[in-house]
């Protein structure tokens, strides 16, 4: 892995009622935001924050980003996509692509209609992720997390609508 230092743990933990509410004590989701690309829905995304969140300061905060898929992905095209996003918001070198897209490839799984994952940012930690009410890893890296979460939240942005959403919420 590198310089990354990425440390992955894979767990089978399984949480009754609704994830985000049981895993995010606390927080509060946003209204759904749906993504389309080229006509095609793709997910709908909340933003689950404390009520003193800001979208420009997200670096600095903890939240939970969830993804209800509308159609099947597999866990590794998700990763390559996200790799491509991740490039929008900021720099890394070929060596951190490399590792990020493996742990990003171990932990992704395949989604299906319905499917619910939610990655939670942990400043100067990383991120978390669940599929579905299990913990299936984390990724122990504060420029990964910065730059994954930064795919919806960063300026960057391909998603400006979703962003702009999110900073006029209530």
């Amino acid at each position: 892995m590198g310089q990354c230092a990425l440390m992955l743990a894979v767990l089978t933990v399984h949480v009754q009622g609704h994830a985000s509410e049981q895993i995010l004590p606390g927080f509060k989701p946003s209204e759904a935001q749906r993504l389309k690309i080229w006509g095609f829905e793709i997910y709908d995304a909340r933003l689950w924050t404390r009520p003193d969140f800001s979208v420009l300061q997200y670096s600095a905060q903890n939240f939970g980003l969830e993804l209800s898929y509308l159609r099947k992905f597999e866990g590794k095209d998700i990763a390559k996509r996200s790799i491509e996003e991740m490039k929008r918001v900021g720099k890394f070198t070929a060596d951190q692509e490399a590792a990020w897209l493996q742990a990003m490839t171990r932990i992704f799984p395949t989604v299906d209609k319905g499917d619910k994952l939610l990655g939670i940012y942990k400043p100067n930690e990383g991120a978390e992720f669940w599929a579905n009410q299990k913990r299936v890893g984390m990724i122990a890296d504060t420029q990964f997390a910065n730059l994954f979460f930064g795919i919806w939240l960063h300026e960057a942005t391909s998603a400006p609508e979703i962003r702009k959403a999110w900073m006029n919420k209530p």
